[in-house]
């Protein structure tokens, strides 16, 4: 009989939220930080600060888009908030996203590490991620298996209750975007 060690399974991804709601996420108001949480066993976390790699999508739940959440300082909350003001604006409704940030017991994240840390597991567990990582953000037609995610965790929306709630900034910056849109068109319309 065996009496092999069981060693633990290093990952970089800890966390993952997959084809969350724009706009179930409440983004802020005055002076009220928005929330970014999800839910896992009954527990609520607020991924606000999470860094990471995520995926927008279209209403059809195509990838339109992947960035980074951690250059700089600026965690995922950010990240995606930004892109409610640039050249996405209108080309999202939902998004995925994969945390590098350990979920502690009392339900918040572990905090920023050094950039320059080194991460280690080995070549099966890599590959096993970074495959995941994609089946899980792409959903392929012909993949029959979905992502082998080993102690990652995935973590559900909670629908933020003042997440319907539009602020006046907001419909401005999207009016002003669809009427330059507008005026482009009509502009290329009358062009000889």
């Amino acid at each position: 009989m065996s009496h092999r060690k069981q060693v633990p399974i290093r990952t970089v991804i800890k966390n993952y939220g997959l084809m969350w709601r724009r706009d179930a996420v409440f983004w802020g108001k005055a002076n009220s930080k928005g929330v970014l949480e999800g839910r896992r066993s009954g527990k609520v976390v607020d991924f606000h600060d999470q860094i990471g790699v995520y995926v927008l999508y279209d209403e059809a739940r195509r990838p339109v888009y992947v960035g980074q959440a951690g250059k700089g300082n600026t965690g995922l909350f950010r990240r995606l908030r930004s892109h409610r003001r640039d050249g996405l604006a209108l080309r999202w409704s939902y998004f995925s996203w994969f945390g590098l940030l350990v979920v502690n017991r009392n339900g918040s994240l572990s905090g920023w590490d050094a950039p320059s840390k080194h991460v280690r597991g080995t070549i099966l567990s890599t590959l096993n991620e970074i495959e995941g990582v994609l089946i899980a953000a792409t959903e392929p037609a012909f993949n029959k298996q979905g992502a082998r995610f080993k102690g990652i965790d995935r973590y559900r929306q909670v629908p933020h209750e003042r997440a319907d709630q539009v602020s006046l900034g907001e419909v401005r910056d999207l009016l002003l975007e669809v009427r330059e849109l507008v005026g482009k068109k009509a502009r290329r319309r009358s062009s000889p």
